[in-house]
């Protein structure tokens, strides 16, 4: 059920149809005062409407036509979607458009760059989405699937944009970044640059650590000191996205308690508390047999074992026993591949890959993008 045929020889999309000029070409047809054929088998076409409302073209005699293989028409209905959303953004859009190995449901063109969107209705494995991805990206189109199949749905990768997508009674939603949105949105989003890839979840200002404070008695001398473990970096995007690092680290030799901005925040509470810090250094333990950065004592400098520590951190945690604490810092970006959707409070900041891309910040060059 094509929406793409030639008219007395000019390529017509019945969807781009008003009600007048379709009603005129039916009339047309049926009086024998134009030609309609489907593009690529030459076939004589005629003019349907789904039970959907989509207006399309069908073969007149029934066949198994490879060239127009058989859709549902809920396929064709999210194809027409995607044709009048692509031109709501200002680019060209053309159904059943056909390339170097590939046809794509529908193909948007805006200056020099070409989206192929891809309706999956049936199930495809990861190896098929690849070939068929490379096909594309060997003729220089961006490919952007919609398959129904959530399990095919990769983790989030610039080079293979694959959402999932569900069909209602009246309505095709798509999830972007685990936000169920219509399809239409999300192919304007993703022309427009409203919708990028991004490697990382930034704001451009610093992350937030929280960390934990303990009070400690020693083993050896018995005297008190503060001791401390970051518990997570956060940050969160302006696309909604929360990204954090947790931290639990034992027998660490590079460890996030032993960052300045963390010693000097922990030494604050210290101060105010009235309890000297624990010391934290390079020390060797038997347990862990070799050197990592422990606590120990500032006053007799036993060495505060992690694995001693962990036990007593858990009793802490389960009574309350705790003081937590948090603070700016610690970096302005965490590493977490997403599909940033900007809701109106903008992008994260994606300032390492703009410069360096061929695709630009997201997935269309900025110069070629049409508003």
């Amino acid at each position: 059920m094509p929406l793409l045929a030639m008219v007395d020889g000019v390529r017509t999309v019945s969807t781009l149809q008003s009600d007048e000029q379709w009603q005129s070409l039916r009339t047309d047809v049926r009086a024998g005062r134009c030609s309609v054929r489907l593009p690529y088998c030459g076939a004589v076409a005629y003019l349907r409407t789904s039970k959907l409302g989509v207006r399309h073209f069908a073969h007149r005699a029934a066949s198994d036509c490879a060239s127009h293989p058989a859709e549902t028409g809920q396929h064709l209905y999210a194809k027409n979607i995607i044709v009048q959303a692509a031109r709501a953004a200002g680019w060209d859009a053309e159904p059943e458009a056909r390339g170097e190995g590939w046809v794509a449901d529908v193909l948007a063109t805006g200056g020099t760059s070409r989206f192929a969107f891809e309706v999956q209705w049936s199930a495809q494995t990861r190896a098929q989405f690849e070939h068929r991805q490379h096909r594309y990206a060997a003729d220089r189109v961006h490919g952007v699937w919609f398959t129904r199949y959530e399990r095919s749905v990769p983790l989030p990768r610039r080079d293979l944009p694959v959402f999932h997508t569900a069909f209602a009674a009246d309505s095709v939603t798509t999830v972007v970044n685990g936000t169920a949105m219509p399809l239409a949105d999300t192919v304007i989003g993703l022309l427009t640059g409203r919708i990028g890839f991004r490697t990382h979840v930034a704001t451009g200002q610093p992350a937030i650590t929280q960390l934990s404070c303990f009070e400690y008695p020693c083993y050896g001398c018995g005297r008190v000191s503060l001791f401390w473990e970051v518990d997570r970096k956060i940050i969160d995007g302006p696309c909604g996205t929360r990204a954090e690092i947790r931290h639990a680290l034992i027998w660490a030799k590079d460890r996030p308690e032993a960052r300045p901005d963390v010693r000097r925040r922990v030494a604050m509470e210290a101060d105010r508390l009235g309890v000297p810090l624990a010391n934290l250094g390079s020390r060797y333990s038997a347990t862990a047999r070799g050197s990592y950065t422990a606590f120990s004592c500032p006053s007799c400098n036993a060495l505060f074992g992690d694995w001693y520590l962990r036990e007593y951190v858990m009793e802490a945690r389960a009574e309350d026993a705790f003081l937590l604490v948090k603070f700016s810092g610690g970096g302005d970006r965490i590493e977490q591949p997403h599909w940033c959707r900007d809701a109106g409070q903008g992008q994260c900041v994606d300032r390492e890959q703009a410069a360096a891309l061929t695709g630009g910040p997201d997935l269309v060059p900025a110069t070629n993008r049409h508003r």
